[in-house]
């Protein structure tokens, strides 16, 4: 198994926000967050299917699109908007930004498969143009949508040093607590 192949699935994405608004790649009721990939150009879920993309060692970056909500206006549906996104693993990854402020805090990780996966990046935000109509499933929203992008960094996760490090360590340490006891104490004078 090459270690592309043991990275984790991305299964599912949402963003929320406090006053009730969803959007996801689940096929519901919900208005759609479409992912794209950056170097490949393609929406992953065009037709507001369920995503199953498999990530790999490095920076994995997406696009964020989605319809506009509260229809008629153009400013930010709420405060700040949450995200979590879940993989075929059961684990999840999440954090929050503030539009306003254009923080990103929160981001979370988890290991599995010898990788840490970890949230490094997250904006979401409104912006005058309409970027999604042409794939919308079910039509609605607002012609002004939301766009923004969110990261996760997957690196090998840190081995345990082996019992042949742990020896030497021990060895060196001891040496060098040892060559300290030697050491004879000279008196300064004045």
């Amino acid at each position: 198994m090459s270690p592309a192949s043991a990275a984790d699935r991305l299964t599912s994405a949402v963003v929320t926000g406090p006053t009730g608004t969803v959007w996801d790649t689940t096929v519901n009721g919900f208005y759609t967050l479409f992912l794209q990939t950056p170097g490949l150009g393609d929406f992953l879920n065009p037709n507001d299917e369920a995503i199953n993309f498999e990530t790999t060692p490095g920076g994995n970056g997406f696009l964020l699109a989605g319809d506009g909500f509260r229809p008629g206006e153009v400013a930010d549906s709420d405060p700040f908007y949450d995200i979590v996104l879940s993989f075929a693993s059961g684990n999840t990854l999440s954090g929050q930004y503030t539009p306003l402020t254009n923080t990103f805090v929160g981001g979370s990780s988890y290991t599995t498969g010898g990788f840490t996966y970890s949230l490094a990046e997250f904006s979401y935000r409104r912006n005058l143009g309409n970027s999604v109509s042409q794939y919308v499933a079910v039509p609605g929203g607002d012609g002004n949508d939301y766009s923004g992008n969110v990261r996760l960094d997957v690196v090998a996760a840190a081995g345990v040093p082996e019992p042949a490090t742990w020896g030497l360590m021990i060895l060196g340490f001891g040496a060098v607590g040892g060559s300290m006891r030697r050491r004879k104490s000279v008196l300064a004078t004045a």
